[in-house]
């Protein structure tokens, strides 16, 4: 007895067809964004995005205990008193006179050599961006003049 013919594409196989088109589609779009983000700026990921909404740090805290702010990003403001060790593979460790609301202290801050370009000099007011490296350090990560 011959076989009939299939009366075309079943459901499931156009549910698949669908389900693939809008999956390529998904990726897509969050291909384009990722390379536009970084093309125009938009990605939070860089030292711009994720680091402009950083907080004030707490400098009694730091003062306290700077070890218990370790791996966190913060901004401060304040004044630089004096180069103390530049080493050309290293950057250059600062003395800054930190200030907030209550308080002004001198902070440790290493500047690392991706910052050479910037002039850092005696009593020059700086907004930094910092990380709170492993050993209680500050490690600029963004620098505004």
């Amino acid at each position: 007895m011959p076989r009939r013919a299939s009366s075309g594409a079943n459901v499931g196989m156009i549910a698949g067809i669908a389900a693939a088109i809008l999956g390529f589609m998904v990726v897509a779009a969050l291909l384009f964004r990722l390379i536009a983000g970084d093309m125009f700026g938009g990605s939070e990921s860089g030292s711009g995005g994720a680091n402009a909404k950083a907080t004030a740090l707490n400098l009694v805290t730091y003062r306290d205990n700077g070890n218990s702010l370790r791996g966190n990003i913060y901004r401060v403001e304040g004044r630089v008193e004096e180069t103390l060790r530049w080493t050309p593979d290293r950057g250059r460790l600062i003395s800054f006179e930190a200030n907030d609301a209550t308080l002004s202290i001198p902070v440790p801050v290493l500047v690392p050599e991706d910052f050479s370009n910037v002039n850092i000099e005696r009593g020059s007011e700086l907004n930094l961006v910092v990380r709170v490296d492993r050993d209680g350090t500050l490690v600029a990560e963004l620098i505004d003049q």
